[in-house]
């Protein structure tokens, strides 16, 4: 029987927990889909909520295309409407009516997306969680790297629109994937100017701040 001692298992190392900087919000403070998204040793800086609906940050590439869809569409009931086989107009004005009602739902149900984020600005990142779909989470990481859908996108400009008081901050681009509204967005923010410098500040973003507000 050998006498040589077991291998030493390694030890690790925990991560010492870093102390919370002034004013960071104690995590029983947390909105709701927030506390499970936060990673030890994090502290939020800020965190928010959107509200209402945000037409002005629709996807504007998505709404050509169903405006193109809709114009074809159009061009095709006045054939059928104006043509000699009257027997098909009943058909033409039933899909008619349920293309429109079904862009009319699309539009009604996606602009409701704002209303449903959650963020917060810790002291390693900015996320954003989709309260009814998870999937959508999206991140900007330190330097401005944006993560979402399974891709990495490279920083970009922080773009804000919307007024003073109130609107929206575009962290990045969009990706390839196409939604109603792009990711990378905090919808209808109080005070956006000094939130996008906030957080370009804390994840030591370069790229500036563009100020598009009214």
């Amino acid at each position: 029987m050998s006498d040589t001692p077991p291998p030493r298992m390694p030890t690790v190392t925990p991560i010492p927990d870093t102390p919370a900087p002034p004013g960071a919000i104690p995590v029983e403070k947390l909105l709701t889909g927030l506390r499970g998204a936060l990673q030890k040793g994090e502290h939020v800086l800020w965190q928010g909520q959107g509200s209402g609906r945000a037409l002005g940050a629709l996807n504007r590439a998505l709404i050509i295309r169903l405006g193109l869809a809709a114009i074809m569409i159009a061009l095709l009931l006045i054939l059928v409407l104006v043509g000699d086989q009257s027997g098909f107009r009943w058909l033409a004005w039933v899909v008619g009516a349920i293309l429109i009602a079904r862009t009319a739902w699309f539009f009604w149900k996606s602009s409701a997306t704002p209303s449903r984020q959650v963020a917060m600005l810790t002291t390693r990142r900015l996320v954003s969680i989709d309260l009814l779909r998870p999937l959508a989470t999206w991140t900007i990481m330190p330097g401005g790297e944006a993560r979402a859908d399974g891709r990495l996108l490279d920083p970009q400009p922080i773009v804000v629109t919307g007024t003073k008081e109130r609107g929206h901050i575009r962290l990045n681009t969009a990706t390839q994937k196409m939604s109603a509204y792009p990711p990378f967005i905090l919808f209808n923010a109080e005070r956006p100017l000094e939130l996008a410098e906030r957080i370009r500040k804390t994840m030591g973003i370069t790229q500036p701040v563009v100020d598009q507000t009214k």
